[in-house]
C-alpha cells in the first residue's frame, strides 16, 4: 500500500494519525486493489477532516486505515490489504457529501 499526504510519501510500516486544519477538510482519493472484495476500485472521498492508518491492527482479521468527516457527521473503515494507494490532498471548498 502507498500512502501519500500532501505530496509526500508515508512509512506505511508506522501508525499516522493526520488531522486538517483547513475549514474544508481533504480530499482522499483511494486505489483498492484488483483482489480486493470492492467492485469498484476507485474511490474519493470528501470534506474528510481525519485519516488513521493502521488504527487497528486486527480489524475484521486484517490491518486497517479509517476515514472520518467532522463536516460531513460521517466515516468508515477499510482493511488496508484492499488497498493500493491513499492519496491526501486539501480540498478547497465545501462538496454535498463525503
Amino acid at each position: 500500500m502507498k500512502l501519500i499526504y500532501l505530496g509526500e510519501d508515508l512509512d506505511v510500516t508506522k501508525e499516522h494519525e493526520l488531522i486538517s486544519y483547513n475549514e474544508f477538510g481533504f480530499i482522499v482519493d483511494i486505489e483498492y486493489t484488483k483482489e480486493s472484495r470492492y467492485s469498484r476500485k476507485e474511490d474519493s472521498i470528501y470534506n474528510c477532516t481525519e485519516v488513521h492508518h493502521l488504527w487497528n491492527k486486527d480489524y475484521m482479521g486484517g490491518a486497517s486505515i479509517a476515514f472520518e468527516s467532522d463536516i460531513h457527521s460521517t466515516g468508515f473503515t477499510k482493511r488496508i490489504d484492499d488497498i493500493e494507494s491513499v492519496n491526501i490532498k486539501n480540498a478547497d471548498k465545501l462538496y454535498d457529501s463525503f
